[in-house]
């Protein structure tokens, strides 16, 4: 079957607050689904089985794990912008 087959099927995000077709949650952050689908979906349809079928085991263990945390995320985020800034430096 399609995996778009459930794409206009709509529920209220929890996380954005405002109503989503499953369509966004299953695009989610670029490759793979939002972390939440199994959460926001089982009661609309059998999720668990949409996602079995489109998706392999990694890929649903890399959806489910927890994300990065906030303060490591930023010290990336800031590391690689002076990353970025020295390069730019000594190019001019």
């Amino acid at each position: 079957m399609s995996i778009e087959r459930h794409d206009i099927r709509k529920i209220r995000c929890r996380m954005l607050g405002h109503e989503v077709p499953f369509g966004y949650c299953r695009q989610g952050c670029g490759e793979l689904p939002c972390r939440k689908i199994f959460d926001c979906w089982f009661e609309v349809f059998p999720v668990e089985e949409f996602m079995r079928e489109h998706y392999s085991r990694d890929q649903i263990e890399k959806i489910l794990s927890p994300p990065p945390d906030k303060v490591v995320t930023l010290i990336d985020l800031i590391r690689q912008a002076q990353e970025r800034g020295k390069r730019e430096l000594e190019s001019e």
